[in-house]
């Protein structure tokens, strides 16, 4: 049995209404992303006023993340595979 391929991708989430959330849906979420063996969620950025939130993920492709978000009814406007990374002035391969 090989070790699968994971990618970092971004879901980008803007379709939900200004407070369409709160921000215990919000940490639910985010812990459930911890417990699922195929996707997990690494980072994750939210502005809950205005409806949106960012957040990075680890999967071996897309159609994972949209199966993930699809089985806990999660909305989402897109999912982008990550080529390059940055922090704090450093750029590397994703």
């Amino acid at each position: 049995m090989g070790l699968e391929v994971t990618r970092r991708l971004v879901n980008l989430r803007n379709r939900l209404p200004p407070k369409g959330i709160t921000r215990d849906e919000y940490c639910q979420v985010a812990e459930a992303s911890q417990q699922d063996p195929t996707v997990k969620g690494l980072h994750s950025y939210a502005n809950l006023s205005e409806g949106k939130i960012y957040c990075v993920w680890q999967a071996p492709q897309p159609d994972a993340i949209a199966a993930w978000f699809k089985k806990m009814n999660v909305p989402y406007d897109s999912i982008v595979q990550l080529e390059l990374e940055g922090e704090g002035g450093t750029v590397k391969n994703a």
